[in-house]
This record gives structure tokens, C-alpha cells and sequence, in this order.
């Protein structure tokens, strides 16, 4: 049976409404297209991989890393572009079996989590796979309970089912199904079975506003250093720690 093509993307934008020139920012020497490339040129999907953009400027980028440019058409490049719209412009013209989507505004995203997301996608037999959050806290929309009952004494978190918040770090698509679904319906991102991969840690940090560059800032210090920085505790619970007494109730 001959080997799937795959292409791997990382839409690109300058900026956005909240941090201009956001993608070209530097977070620990590199922008964060180029965080997201290191992750994914170490992971099995990194053979064809294209960056998306309507700006030149990107295509300077990934000619310096050795890939690919799609230089999208400006209509499908500004804020009120839907994604279903360039993948679908992006498919179309560069056929595949299928297509990996990276968002590169998490820029902790690793090469083992890309990998996972390709076998569970695999395994699972899905059309779509979509990356998410599991948020396991007490959820309301619309002023109305989701995950557990008004009624009676308040559960425990522990004990609720958790809610899955979509992320789109990561998307993987069945280029037949998602080009199907949009010819016939004119929306491809939720075609056919879907699947969810989970992130979560310094994976799921997502830069969108100021506080994220400086939450990704730590969390790149942190995984630098994490290990000299045994835990400390107060001096009231000293002996505890001397006696080895389990704490975890």
C-alpha cells in the first residue's frame, strides 16, 4: 500500500486585533512559527509541511527553515476569514489524503504531543481530529448548570464529568471528507466522526493577548530550570516531612 501524503500547515498572520505583529514577536530568540516548526520537523508529520500565509514575509521564514510556502489569496486572510474557507482554498490546491493543521500560538506545543495526535487519529478511526482542553470544574452557559445539577448538595470537582474546550492547536483532516462535507454543506471543519485530543501542562498555553507572552515566558524558565527548584514548605509542617508522613488526603 503506498505511503499517505500528509501535508502539515501553520497558518500565519503578522498580527492580530489584540498584539500587533504578533507572529513575527520573538519569545525566547525565536518567533512563534518557529517554535511550532522545530516541533513539528521532530515529529513524523514533518516531511511536507507548508506555511500559510498571505504576507511574503513568511515565505522569508520558511524558505530560512527549508519548507514549503502557500501564499494564500488576501480574502482569506483577514479577521473575518473562516477557517473552513482557506483550508478548503488550501486542500483544493495542494491535494493530499490529508492535512494536519498546527496553530502556532502555543508555543510549548511538542513533537510527542504532534505524534499522539497522529495515533489517536489513526486508532480511532475518525474523520476529524481536534485538540482540546478537558476542563473538570462546575461549567455554566447561558446561566444554566453543564456539568452537574443545581439541585442539592455542590459535587466535587473530582467527581464531575469534564468539559471539552477546543483549543485548534492541533486539527487533522481527511481531505476527502472535509472537501465532500464543504461542496455539499460549505463548511468542512467538523466534517464526519470526530475525535478530541487532549492538552494540557505548558502545551496547552495559547497566545492571544499580552499575559499569554508573558505566561509562556515563565513556563519556557520553569522547563529550564524546573529541576534546580526543589518544593518548599512552611515551617509548621517540618516534621511531617522529617517523618515522611503521607499528606495526600
Amino acid at each position: 500500500m503506498p505511503k499517505p501524503l500528509i501535508h502539515t500547515v501553520i497558518p500565519s498572520r503578522l498580527g492580530s486585533n489584540r498584539v500587533p505583529m504578533k507572529g513575527m514577536r520573538l519569545l525566547a530568540g525565536k518567533t512563534l512559527v518557529e517554535h511550532t516548526l522545530a516541533a513539528v520537523k521532530s515529529s513524523q508529520l514533518g516531511e511536507h509541511v507548508f506555511i500559510n500565509s498571505d504576507s511574503p514575509r513568511w515565505g522569508e521564514l520558511a524558505a530560512r527553515h527549508g519548507v514549503a510556502f502557500y501564499q494564500r489569496d488576501p480574502a482569506l486572510a483577514t479577521s473575518d476569514s473562516m477557517i473552513d474557507d482557506y483550508l478548503h482554498d488550501f486542500i483544493c490546491n495542494r491535494p493530499s489524503d490529508y492535512l494536519v493543521v498546527i496553530t502556532p500560538t502555543s508555543p510549548l506545543l511538542t513533537s510527542d504531543d504532534i505524534d499522539g495526535a497522529w495515533a489517536q487519529y489513526q486508532a480511532s478511526g475518525c474523520k476529524t481530529l481536534i485538540s482540546a482542553e478537558a476542563i473538570q470544574t462546575h461549567c455554566f452557559l447561558h446561566g444554566q448548570a453543564v456539568n452537574f445539577s443545581r439541585t442539592g448538595k455542590l459535587p466535587r470537582s473530582q467527581d464531575l464529568e469534564p468539559v471539552v474546550a477546543l483549543n485548534f492547536t492541533i486539527a487533522i483532516y481527511h481531505c476527502d471528507t472535509f472537501r465532500q462535507n464543504y461542496a455539499e454543506h460549505g463548511w468542512g471543519v467538523f466534517a464526519g466522526d470526530i475525535s478530541f485530543y487532549l492538552l494540557d501542562g505548558f502545551s496547552a498555553i495559547d497566545i492571544d493577548e499580552e499575559k499569554d507572552f508573558r505566561l509562556a515566558e515563565l513556563a519556557m524558565a520553569y522547563q529550564a530550570d524546573g529541576d534546580a527548584r526543589p518544593a518548599e514548605y512552611s515551617d509548621i509542617v517540618r516534621d511531617l516531612i522529617e517523618l515522611g508522613v503521607d499528606t495526600r488526603t
